[in-house]
């Protein structure tokens, strides 16, 4: 299976060697995001891919740009809504010029008819470029149902995130009610509280055992690591990412064990 991690998990490093390092540590697959404001991370978009491919990374998932304080005006009339449809239309592009799996999604705020039909002119370019849209599954639980309930779209997908799930709806199965939808992972661990993008190892207590059942029915899923370093872990970045590719590493034999089962 292939293994994934956030591109900048935390240490801000030359970009070809942070590549380098991860494809050495054991992960084939990458996920990014195209937001200018975090080019002194990762450098633009273009530099990225450049150094993906050099090392033979496969682009996984690639993470819409957005401030968390805006998202609601997607749903509401006015330019900043329209703003919001026109960059996300532009992610949609640049994760098809580049080949990234699929776009995942934030949203919030409440559910409306300018909010519908923008998201609509969005799957209609993704159709065109046959780059899926995946939801993530956030804090706000019902702008999440209310779009899957009302957009009926073949392009339209869902984006599974376990840290998620732990923190803020942690009895709600994802996997029985929007499993169908399944296209991308976002894998990291907290202790319950709050989201805390970090590892089993830390602080985590997820029922991980439970999600490697559900994910055993699919194929073809990269387990993309979500996950941020925190100074307090005092750790270099080779011993981070040494720990999260082992962690990564039991889940897949985990996930592994129980598809042995079901054949």
């Amino acid at each position: 299976m292939d293994k994934g991690i956030s591109f900048y998990f935390g240490f801000i490093s030359n970009i070809d060697e942070r590549a380098k390092k991860i494809k050495e540590y054991g992960f084939s697959s990458v996920i990014t995001c195209a937001d200018k404001k975090f080019n002194y991370q990762n450098g633009s978009i273009r530099k990225q891919v450049k150094v993906f491919r050099k090392y033979n990374l496969k682009l996984s998932s690639l993470h819409m740009r957005y401030n968390a304080s805006e998202l609601h005006f997607f749903f509401e009339e006015g330019r900043k809504g329209e703003k919001l449809k026109r960059l996300l239309i532009k992610d949609v592009k640049i994760a098809s010029k580049y080949g990234f799996t699929c776009v995942v999604v934030h949203l919030d705020g409440n559910y409306s008819e300018i909010g519908e039909k923008r998201l609509r002119q969005v799957l209609s370019v993704c159709e065109k470029l046959n780059v899926p849209l995946a939801i993530e599954n956030l804090r706000h639980k019902q702008i999440f149902f209310d779009v899957f309930k009302n957009i009926k779209h073949k392009m339209l997908k869902f984006c599974y995130d376990a840290g998620h799930n732990n923190a803020f709806d942690k009895n709600y199965d994802y996997f029985k009610n929007f499993g169908g939808k399944l296209i991308t992972l976002h894998l990291h661990d907290n202790d319950g509280t709050f989201d805390q993008h970090t590892l089993t190892c830390f602080s985590g207590n997820i029922n991980w055992d439970n999600i490697a059942k559900n994910l055993a029915q699919y194929n073809n899923l990269s387990l993309d690591y979500e996950v941020f370093y925190k100074e307090k872990y005092n750790l270099t970045e080779d011993e981070y990412l040494k720990l999260v590719i082992e962690q990564a590493k039991k889940f897949e034999s985990l996930i592994l064990s129980y598809k042995n089962k079901n054949q």
